[in-house]
């Protein structure tokens, strides 16, 4: 079943000062597209720029490092913008691969009509602008964290963040997040490796600060992780 483009943009942050009208204008310039539980949506060294925003499902970002580990740089929830664009044929220093983790649906912009689409609203290609590139920053920020720190702090920072984007809290005051993300998904995404991010996450579970089962993690003691975290 096709989207509704309009309804769904109306939806996101970026899109709420437009009116129908112009809201159909900017539908137009997205393509619709769709991806199974593991298909790879483009290649780091081989992706065309463009623009990308996620209906539903789950994509996780790799970034390959010089030493030949691969590494989750971010995992994009729904109405999230990834991807990048150019101007003069400039690409940015911090691009990655992305890959679906569940069935998953994109609306898509091409570098070439993000451009054309610039002419017309320029204050919204501004806005877009200036979320993708916060957005790769962030990607530069998560490659430098896992340079240095130890794993307990970025494990700790990694669950943080994940609570505050999409965990629920309970009337005890814990935060669910509710994700299939595996012990695999946080090593990627910690720069370190499956052993180590299974003791370190059976230990804190056995002291009472987390609950993990299959695709469910409880925060349960928030206080000791974002002392841990150096928040």
């Amino acid at each position: 079943m096709a989207i509704n483009k309009v309804e769904f943009l109306k939806k996101l942050e970026l899109f709420k000062n437009f009116n129908d009208k112009d809201l159909e204008e900017i539908a137009k310039y997205f393509h619709e597209k769709h991806y199974n539980k593991g298909d790879y949506l483009f290649f780091e060294e081989e992706a065309e720029p463009g623009i990308y925003i996620l209906v539903d499902g789950l994509v996780k970002l790799l970034k390959e490092t010089p030493d030949g580990k691969t590494i989750i740089v971010r995992l994009v929830f729904p109405k999230e913008l990834f991807g990048w664009v150019e101007f003069g044929g400039r690409k940015p220093r911090y691009t990655y691969t992305a890959q679906a983790v569940l069935p998953s649906t994109v609306l898509y912009m091409s570098n070439q009509d993000f451009i054309n689409l610039s002419m017309k609203y320029p204050q919204l290609a501004l806005m877009i602008t200036c979320d993708l590139s916060e957005k790769l920053l962030e990607t530069y920020e998560v490659l430098k964290s896992i340079a240095s720190g130890k794993v307990e702090e970025r494990i700790a920072k990694l669950l943080i963040e994940l609570g505050d984007k999409i965990g629920q809290e309970t009337p005890e005051g814990y935060l669910v997040i509710e994700a299939p993300i595996t012990r695999q998904d946080i090593a990627e995404m910690t720069g370190t490796t499956v052993e180590t991010a299974i003791r370190i996450m059976s230990k804190w579970k056995k002291e009472g600060i987390i609950d993990a089962q299959r695709g469910r993690i409880v925060l349960k003691d928030l206080d000791y992780l974002e002392e841990l975290a150096g928040y």
